[in-house]
């Protein structure tokens, strides 16, 4: 069985709005919005992604994966947000919070469909997964992990004020069985202050749909 995550919200944020985009916990209904998503990004996706390694899913394995999701969402493992228009009528990508990171800390993951990368909005949303850990999650530390190769990650980490700690060598192994290195960068509380994740404007939900203070 997983472990509950170290480092846990007592109320998290189901629901997150910035200035373009809606985040929220995945839901099986999703699933076909998903599955298209994934189908058409899987080129762009498949070198970084490790859970790629599974797809192209039916839209029952998708349904049976984002039910999984929620379950682990709510008993507080890991907390994957699907990323939306400020609508909520186009699925964007998703940005996630991740308990694999060790005590008092969250790694953050994340994906944008093919179709709008290079607009700013995977930077947007991993903004507000920073602010979210610190502000509401109250952990100490944050770390993003990707490939040195994998420019478009490296540049959201730099943006926002992570610190590379390490490059380690031949650690990933990618859904068509390459191995990569691996790098490892992190956020500290102490700097969070100073990151440009800090000043974002952001609304936060309980799961009840109340508004969470921080």
């Amino acid at each position: 069985m997983m472990a509950r995550m170290a480092a846990t919200a007592p109320n998290p944020a189901y629901r997150i709005s910035t200035d373009r985009l809606l985040l929220r916990c995945w839901s099986p209904r999703d699933a076909k919005n998903l599955r298209a998503c994934l189908d058409r990004s899987d080129a762009h996706l498949r070198p970084w992604i490790p859970f790629m390694k599974d797809e192209p899913r039916s839209l029952e394995g998708t349904v049976a994966f984002l039910r999984e999701n929620r379950a682990m969402f709510d008993r507080d493992e890991n907390y994957r947000y699907a990323v939306f228009d400020a609508e909520e009528t186009q699925l964007l990508g998703e940005v996630m919070l991740l308990g694999r990171a060790g005590p008092d800390a969250q790694e953050i993951g994340y994906w944008m469909d093919v179709r709008h990368s290079g607009k700013g909005y995977c930077s947007e949303a991993v903004a507000a997964m920073v602010k979210v850990g610190f502000a509401i999650n109250q952990v100490e530390r944050l770390e993003i992990h990707c490939s040195p190769e994998n420019v478009a990650s490296v540049r959201v980490a730099e943006k926002l004020g992570f610190a590379l700690e390490a490059t380690l060598k031949d650690r990933f192994r990618n859904p068509a069985g390459e191995i990569s290195d691996t790098m490892v960068w992190s956020l500290f509380a102490a700097k969070y202050p100073d990151s440009q994740a800090s000043a974002r404007s952001l609304e936060c939900f309980d799961a009840k749909g109340a508004a969470l203070v921080f």
